[in-house]
């Protein structure tokens, strides 16, 4: 077992790099002062328009950075490896962690993916990566990241309401998003820089947030994402800083799959064109790390955080038109509805009881009426009522005269919300090959290939991704 300990923060030396939009490091003189660097902002991943309560994602190629973070927060890191390996951590491979928003499972054999091919045919492909319920962007991202549920994690939604704290958490909201009180578990990442290894995140969900005090070395504003190619080409340049300060644990972060099955549906053109991109992003990845003298150290784990489904314009639905909801506090996110009652009990129970008797495609429950299954019980945050929409159907609060083509959130166990699980390595067997495996599987996963101690509470299991692991 590797001893889990604590790194004293060090941050006393970081200086500000001189590109704000994206992180670019001076090889001769200033890569190791430049390690310590960090920057703050919110990873939208399905971006919410205004007014809107379904996730639509913003084109890829957008490098404009939205409003900037205060320098004295942009090259911070407020606790963990200082920018600096520990001698421990020196020999230890590496691991890079993609999403591959809203990439459902099967479009591997619809679509062309000659490099998501190389990488499968090098290691190992699961059937299907089965996301948490509620199987949205903010949600699942963060399950993977900490081998724990939602209701267990405490993001059950893209946006919720907290209501012990009294507030509303919302992914578009920057003080929510860097607030690590929010966050619960203990993500990879810290997992990673409190056993002295370096980490880097070009996107992921709560990397922008001090979880426990700790964030990554370097963490990237989604409004500074660059384009695919910056974003493959920044990963490569840290995994070319010298061995004392390079990172590794690095996260990696494509959206275009979901934004397309959004607007276009997941049967469209549009998904098979996105999907090509992100291949082709991949192969670039691929040749990098083939150029680099430690390349056959690093290990890939690429995942996606849901699926996606085809809307029916029929089923969606104005809950108002199904129960009176009058002073309840109702928060839509996604396709479904948490709803915080005030009064007696008998209250919640009624407006439960008025949407099952008028809901043609949905469920209300009680919160602990929920089926053990979702694992979506334990967290007040969700609500005194939760409202599941079947497959294909939606909720809102207002009528929606052009809903999007495509959505996710719905139960997981739904075959269109599964997603994507390739890994590569040198410590696993090539071209073997998983059945279903639940999101919560990959952080003890990771720690392993890492060599580092997982957080032994959690969720996940690493016997259930075990077979493929060379010695296993």
């Amino acid at each position: 077992m590797v001893e889990r300990r604590t790194v004293a923060p060090d941050v006393a030396g970081s200086i500000p790099v001189t590109h704000p939009t994206f992180f670019r490091f001076n090889f001769i003189g200033f890569a190791h002062a430049c390690l310590a660097a960090g920057v703050t902002l919110a990873l939208p991943g399905c971006i919410e328009p205004a007014g809107s309560p379904f996730e639509a994602s913003p084109q890829e190629t957008t490098s404009s950075a939205n409003e900037q973070t205060p320098a004295a927060e942009r090259f911070t890191t407020p606790a963990g490896t200082g920018g600096t390996n520990s001698e421990a951590t020196l020999d230890k491979p590496y691991l890079i962690l993609i999403s591959f928003d809203g990439f459902r499972h099967d479009y591997l054999d619809r679509f062309d993916t000659p490099n998501f091919d190389r990488v499968a045919a090098a290691g190992a492909r699961a059937e299907r990566l089965v996301p948490p319920f509620p199987s949205l962007t903010f949600p699942a991202h963060y399950t993977v990241a900490t081998g724990l549920y939602p209701e267990r994690h405490g993001l059950v939604g893209n946006r919720f309401f907290d209501p012990i704290r009294g507030e509303d958490y919302n992914y578009r909201n920057r003080r929510n998003v860097e607030d690590g009180s929010w966050y619960g578990g203990e993500p990879i990442w810290v997992t990673s820089e409190t056993q002295g290894m370096v980490s880097a995140a070009m996107l992921f969900v709560g990397t922008e947030a001090d979880v426990g005090g700790v964030r990554p070395t370097f963490w990237t504003p989604y409004g500074d994402r660059g384009s695919q190619r910056e974003r493959v080409d920044q990963v490569l340049e840290w995994l070319a800083l010298p061995a004392e300060t390079r990172p590794h644990l690095l996260t990696l972060y494509f959206s275009a799959v979901d934004g397309a099955g959004h607007r276009s549906g997941p049967a469209s053109r549009a998904v098979e064109d996105a999907v090509g991109q992100v291949d082709q992003a991949l192969g670039r990845l691929l040749n990098g790390l083939d150029a680099l003298p430690h390349g056959d150290q690093v290990s890939l784990v690429l995942v996606a955080d849901h699926g996606m489904t085809a809307v029916d314009p029929a089923l969606v639905v104005n809950l108002t038109d199904h129960a009176d909801l009058s002073g309840v506090r109702v928060v839509v996110t996604g396709p479904q509805a948490n709803l915080f009652v005030d009064g007696p009990a008998a209250r919640a129970v009624a407006i439960r009881d008025d949407l099952n008797e008028s809901l043609a495609a949905g469920r209300a429950y009680l919160r602990d009426e929920v089926p053990e299954t979702l694992r979506y019980g334990l967290d007040p945050r969700i609500g005194d009522v939760v409202v599941v929409p079947e497959s294909g159907a939606m909720l809102s609060m207002r009528e929606l005269d052009d809903p999007p083509a495509g959505m996710h959130g719905y139960d997981p166990t739904h075959e269109d919300m599964a997603g994507i699980l390739l890994m590569a390595g040198p410590d696993i067997v090539p071209g073997s090959r998983l059945g279903r495996v639940e999101s919560v599987h990959v952080y003890p996963l990771m720690a392993h290939l890492l060599r580092l101690a997982p957080n032994p509470d959690i969720d996940g299991e690493l016997g259930e991704v075990a077979s493929v692991l060379v010695g296993r």
